[in-house]
């Protein structure tokens, strides 16, 4: 290990003494070593710098469980997505029913997939720029980025809210003064039974003046054709098909973005960074399957769309002050996401079930046509201020404060074709007048205004954030180091929600504040961070590290407080305790690399959105309720096994569950039920094979697989013992790669992905279950999204450096 005290590399003239448990590890991972060592032409492997602790640190230094990709492992294993790279991190989940919705969790720590009303458990970074989103995740493209960085476990001290399981880190590349560089590269891809794709992208490094001032500019387009089909169909009740939308290959995702960034070193020891990148996405259809019709195939009503456009903006200033280094860093984020999807299936059970309520016919049985639609604009402002300690001391120290305002909206709702001429229209009409002229309830026009939207949700929420952070460091010896750390933080969150059914008119019940609930409040919380670190030698370190997450707690409504005896006026934030015992070691002359953590995570006063016993169904609130852990082992392994051949392996067993029984208003969790989409085990092996002097250039080969162990995905499933139901199978995919570069810094790539055509699912949508039962139709039966089949890619890069 490179320490700041740094002794003569002793690692040549004597032999490492391990410790039974470094033995037992290493026994374990590679059996084989000893006769690995003995190997005279070693290649060493290549040193990944992180700044996951605020200091750039060798990966092999850092006291704490992190995963990363430089920039060789990016392109080589063909990384664009999300969905690329965490299927390499066997310590990070995601459930993603279509691209944009991305929900992500780690080491299996989650109490139910795309839970909109509460804050995510794991943060996303883009450089120093926050895009947290919860169950809606940026999958930023990725482009001409440096390295990508998982930190699985909580890192609320240097993170903050919403790193209560982890962070996920994407680091751009920077421009530089040094040379004229750029690349641009265009594939074409095949899918089977799909339409084809394209892809392309390319990068243009510019040093504009000598030494003080250069520009980075990166630019892509791309386009994964379909490979669902929208057959044909009846409606539940057989009163209108869809023949009008019926199309093969429907389901189109287009992604468009780039970024510019300028680099101005003012003098020796002060620069500044500006970068602004954008991304917009649009994807049309379903990316569904209706196991009834088959693979691929599915019946839908509506043309189904999604748009995700986003852009940001960072400004950093550093400067060397000598005894320790300055950044100070302002950042903006802004985002729109628009979305209709089908809603038959609801609407059609809705009007069927309520159309003879109470002796009136709210409902036509010449059912509508429905769609769900939302509109949702996000915001986020940012600044950090931060002082890291240099030298040579043996006390490092780093100091901070962050301030961060976040503002999220959303028009939520259903509209139905031809509303206003049903039966339901007509009564609300009659309501809105008796609430108007008889309650003088203003807000409530009279008569009702035309609409079809049936049912609409407005949310404004904000939350503005303050925190003071630092951490002290100090080596007791040249070989040991302890650490604390702790954030202090002050949130005040708004949130205000009105439900109105029709549109204009409160649902029964709220029709004295005209359907709207707000809640105020301020909370603080301070977390701490506690760590060991003892080098063994120059190549080998062990560490304990306690650190803590948290998501933070917040008001409720005061009507849903008032009638309800499981929602509370506030409540609290809930916390990860993280228990971490790690090994950081290099062997066989920095052939062979082993990370291997052992953790527990301890999760309090879980945060359950859930709606009150006695509350109207259109009143939610956040209660606290019950406890839950992770326990596991994680192990990272790079090797150097000869010359040519190289392998990457990373894998995660781990037991997330439930350690209390709970009842929310009939959702229950059981003592010892697993935690949603949380595998028992994660894995995933690399193998690269070099192939020197093959026409006149170098060819490489890359074969990869992952595998996942069986999740439920819903545990509400779980108690009722349905199998059949809420469960995705074990699964396992892999991908293939063949390059040839040439000396001309010409790439050819052929890449496979779903080599072996795998239909795989992550998560089972069970929302349509019920409806079709009740028609005692077959369809929409566990719909769940399949991974794209085989996938065929033609490859060609050119890089330019003059």
């Amino acid at each position: 290990m490179t320490k700041r005290n740094s002794k003569p590399n002793i690692s040549t003239v004597k032999r490492f003494a391990m410790t039974p448990l470094a033995a037992a590890v290493v026994a374990a991972l590679l059996p084989t070593a000893p006769a690995l060592a003995q190997d005279d032409d070693p290649r060493e492997l290549d040193e990944i710098i992180v700044t996951a602790t605020k200091r750039a640190l060798n990966l092999q230094d850092v006291g704490q469980s992190i995963t990363a990709f430089s920039t060789a492992d990016i392109e080589k294993m063909g990384i664009k997505s999300m969905e690329d790279y965490v299927r390499a991190l066997p310590s990070v989940g995601l459930t993603a029913i279509q691209p944009g919705r991305n929900d992500l969790m780690m080491r299996g720590v989650a109490e139910d997939a795309f839970n909109y009303y509460v804050d995510s458990q794991v943060s996303l970074y883009l450089d120093e720029q926050p895009m947290t989103t919860s169950s809606q995740q940026v999958s930023v493209r990725a482009i001409d980025m440096e390295r990508i960085e998982a930190l699985p476990g909580p890192q609320g001290t240097l993170f903050g809210a919403s790193s209560q399981a982890g962070t996920m880190r994407m680091i751009t590349n920077k421009p530089n003064h040094s040379d004229f560089t750029a690349h641009v590269e265009a594939a074409y891809g095949t899918t089977s039974g799909g339409d084809g794709s394209y892809d392309i992208s390319g990068h243009l490094n510019i040093p504009l003046i000598d030494n003080v001032l250069s520009m980075r500019v990166v630019g892509y387009t791309s386009l994964d054709g379909g490979y669902v089909d929208n057959v044909y169909g009846l409606s539940y009740s057989g009163n209108y098909d869809n023949a009008n939308v019926v199309e093969d290959n429907f389901n189109e995702y287009e992604v468009n973005g780039g970024r510019v960034a300028f680099l101005w070193d003012m003098n020796e020891n002060w620069s500044v960074l500006l970068s602004v990148l954008g991304q917009n996405t649009e994807l049309n259809g379903s990316w569904e399957t209706d196991p009834f019709l088959g693979d691929h195939k599915i019946t839908r009503f509506f043309d189904e769309f999604r748009t995700d456009d986003w852009w940001s903006a960072g400004l950093t200033l550093s400067g060397d002050l000598g005894f320790a280094t300055l950044s100070a860093t302002g950042t903006k984020f802004e985002r729109d996401i628009v979305y209709v999807w089908d809603n038959h299936a609801y609407t059609e059970w809705h009007n069927s079930y309520w159309v003879n309520y109470g002796g009136y016919g709210l409902y036509d049985t010449d059912y509508n046509r429905s769609h769900l639609f939302n509109t949702q604009p996000q915001e986020r402002e940012t600044f950090e201020l931060r002082l890291v300690s240099q030298g040579e001391s043996k006390l490092q120290w780093m100091a901070g404060v962050y301030w961060e305002d976040v503002w999220d909206f959303w028009y939520y709702g259903a509209k139905s074709e031809n509303y206003v001429d049903t039966y339901s229209f007509y009564y609300a009409s009659y309501w809105a007048c008796r609430y108007n002229t008889v309650y003088g309830y203003t807000d409530v026009g009279c008569p009702l205004p035309d609409t079809d939207v049936y049912y609409s949700e407005t949310l404004d929420r904000s939350v503005e954030q303050y925190a003071a952070f630092g951490e002290l460091s100090y080596d007791l010896t040249d070989d040991l180091t302890v650490t604390v750390g702790a954030r202090w933080s002050e949130f005040e969150r708004d949130t205000w929600i009105r439900n109105q059914w029709p549109e204009g008119l409160p649902p029964f019940g709220g029709n004295a504040n005209d359907g709207v609930h707000e809640s105020v409040g301020k909370q603080d919380d301070i977390l701490y961070k506690f760590s060991v670190n003892y080098n063994f030698d120059d190549d080998r370190m062990m560490y304990i590290l306690f650190s803590q997450g948290f998501r933070l707690g917040g008001p409720n409504s005061r009507r849903a407080s008032d009638f309800s005896p499981t929602i509370p006026e506030t409540y609290e934030s809930d916390y990860m305790d993280n228990y971490e015992l790690g090994l950081k070691s290099t062997w066989l002359d920095n052939r062979l690399q082993i990370n291997a953590q052992l953790f527990l995570m301890k999760w309090s006063d879980i945060q359950v959105s859930t709606g009150g016993e006695d509350l109207p169904w259109w009143v939610w609130g956040t209660t606290n309720a019950g406890t839950a852990q992770s326990t596991g082992l994680e192990a990272n392994i790079k090797w150097q096994a000869t010359d040519n051949l190289r392998v990457m392996a990373n894998v995660l067993f781990a037991d997330a569950e439930f350690s209390e029984t709970i009842d929310i208003d009939g959702t229950v969790y059981r003592d010892g039920m697993p935690m949603a989409n949380s595998p028992d085990t994660k894995a995933y092996l690399g193998l690269n094979y070099d192939i020197p002097d093959v026409l006149g250039g170098d060819m490489w080969l890359w074969y990869d697989i992952g595998y996942e162990s069986e999740t439920w995905n819903r545990t509400f499933r779980i108690i009722q013992n349905d199998r059949s139901v809420g469960l995705s199978p074990s699964r396992h995919s892999s991908n293939f790669q063949m390059g040839l570069t040439l000396p001309n810094e010409l790439s050819l790539t052929l890449r496979v992905n779903n080599v072996w055509d795998q239909a795989n699912y992550t998560y089972i949508s069970t929302g349509e279950n019920f409806e079709s039962n009740y028609f005692g139709d077959p369809r929409y039966i566990n719909v769940r999204s399949l991974e794209r089949p085989r996938t065929v890619w033609f490859n060609l890069r050119k890089d330019f450096e003059f």
